[in-house]
């Protein structure tokens, strides 16, 4: 008799955990949700030259040069993280594939005299968008669920 009260007082108490993790839970919440999608877009000179300029230009407080060009790209940053393979120099992606890492003779995104985009904002131009995180990373995404982290020191691809 003694054993069953602790068995039922064990599942009772797991039970207790369980309501209270579910009812604590906040059904709203997407699991899936981008959180570059939750950064303010930024405001300042981004789009250098005479209009109609469609593209959009920045500068990581790193000094890396990148941009996003209208209609999902292309998309990319003058630049490669430490894990990138040997011989590459650019972070590139279009819509119709997932992003890469490059070679190029001459830089694609870098234009002088570009604000820098600060920690925590985002850019977006025509259904791509960029952002900085707080810790550095660069943070681009397009149509077809393609895009691309990097950092200084490691960089995912999609």
């Amino acid at each position: 008799m003694g054993l069953t009260r602790v068995a039922v007082a064990i599942a009772a108490g797991a039970l207790a955990l369980t309501a209270g993790a579910i009812a604590s839970a906040d059904p709203s919440a997407d699991p899936w949700a981008d959180p570059i999608d939750e950064y303010p877009v930024a405001e300042g000179n981004y789009r250098p030259g005479p209009p109609p300029n469609y593209h959009v230009y920045f500068q990581t407080p790193d000094g890396m040069f990148c941009g996003i060009g209208p209609n999902g790209g292309p998309i990319g940053c003058d630049g490669v993280p430490h894990d990138a393979p040997t011989g590459t120099n650019q972070t590139f992606l279009t819509t119709g594939g997932p992003a890469e890492y490059r070679h190029s003779d001459t830089p694609t995104f870098t234009r002088p005299g570009v604000d820098v985009l600060p920690a925590g904002h985002r850019l977006e131009n025509w259904g791509a968008s960029c952002a900085v995180g707080h810790q550095g990373t660069v943070t681009c995404e397009t149509y077809g669920g393609h895009g691309f982290t990097i950092s200084a020191t490691y960089g995912v691809l999609w």
